[in-house]
């Protein structure tokens, strides 16, 4: 009998753990030594797993499940946060305010996140570059590789507005990936060649 009840107790457990939102690293100040840790709600994080719960998806379906998802536990973590800061009680202020440094940084955190959970997969994160286009205005974006065709995508994102921040676009039209990957090796440092994942 006691078996019985501890096998059911730590099946409770477990079904419990399976439901509660793992904790998000975000970073609000420029050097980031020491990011935040926000829970993700129970709420959101059924959601986002709602989101990656259908079966067969192609490329382009988990990279709408990545947008959808950063958009959500973005919003979720950022109100969590603005209910605890001094300096403003609004979500999207607080959001806004930061730098798109930290934008991205938060982005691979939540990321690594769904990575980590086996939510994303089949894409990895390559790296963090910075395009300058001909008229000298930079964009920055994280650099996504996907493990069907090994085809190269940017996921850009913007503080401009919580919850609607990030998209994924093709690197290239070009499907050579190594040609891409020449280009990329070819590419001249910037300063914000970030290797900061940490």
């Amino acid at each position: 009998m006691p078996i019985k009840i501890i096998l059911i107790f730590s099946l409770l457990i477990l079904s419990y753990q399976s439901y509660a939102g793992p904790l998000v690293k975000v970073c609000l100040d420029e050097d980031c030594k020491r990011p935040a840790e926000v829970k993700i709600s129970e709420t959101c994080w059924s959601q986002v797993k709602d989101i990656f719960s259908s079966p067969f998806s192609t490329d382009k379906d988990e990279q709408d499940n990545i947008i959808t998802s950063i958009s959500l536990i973005e919003s979720d973590v950022y109100s969590a946060l603005s209910k605890h800061t001094t300096e403003t009680d609004d979500a999207n202020d607080l959001y806004t305010s930061n730098s798109i440094k930290n934008t991205y940084r938060n982005t691979k955190y939540i990321l690594g996140i769904l990575l980590d959970h086996h939510m994303v997969e089949k894409h990895f994160i390559r790296k963090s570059i910075t395009n300058t286009n001909w008229a000298g205005f930079e964009s920055n974006g994280l650099l996504l590789q996907s493990l069907t065709d090994s085809r190269l995508y940017i996921l850009e994102s913007n503080n401009t507005q919580l919850g609607s921040s990030a998209i994924i676009t093709s690197y290239k039209n070009n499907s050579d990936i190594n040609s891409e990957i020449i280009i990329i090796n070819n590419m001249p440092a910037t300063r914000d060649s970030d290797n900061d994942f940490e």
